[in-house]
């Protein structure tokens, strides 16, 4: 029952590791997509100022601003995708959290079991050696 336990323990640190790994992969998807709305912004406002030159540049930026906004909707994909791993990897960990808490209260009920017999026997084999 202990070395259940321990495996339990082991496999519990792994999967909350799985799941903070899973966490940073969303948070880092996260700070992507901002970081390419912020590029388009940047954009945006470069094409909206007057200049010399600026009717030079139009097709390249309008092109950057398409590749941009075409990438910011796959990070918003894989976001959606990495919420349903993230908790899905949450959910394993309270499963398994929850299975090992029952097998700990099951070996403490058995140790008790164990003590009480013991304890009865030792009553018993008092009682035994004192009648004449």
């Amino acid at each position: 029952m202990k070395q259940r336990l321990k495996r339990f323990d082991r496999l519990i640190k792994v999967q909350q590791h799985m799941h903070r790994n899973a966490e940073l992969h969303l948070a880092n998807l996260h700070r992507k997509e901002n970081e390419l709305k912020n590029a388009q912004d940047e954009l945006l406002e470069t094409m909206g100022e007057e200049s010399a030159l600026h009717g030079l540049f139009v097709d390249v930026q309008s092109r950057r601003l398409k590749a941009l906004a075409l990438e910011e909707c796959q990070t918003q994909n894989a976001i959606v995708q990495q919420k349903a791993v993230t908790l899905e990897k949450a959910l394993q960990v309270k499963r398994t959290e929850k299975t090992h808490d029952r097998l700990k209260e099951q070996a403490h009920h058995e140790q008790e079991r164990k003590d009480l017999v013991a304890v009865l026997e030792a009553m018993a084999g008092r009682a035994s050696t004192s009648l004449p």
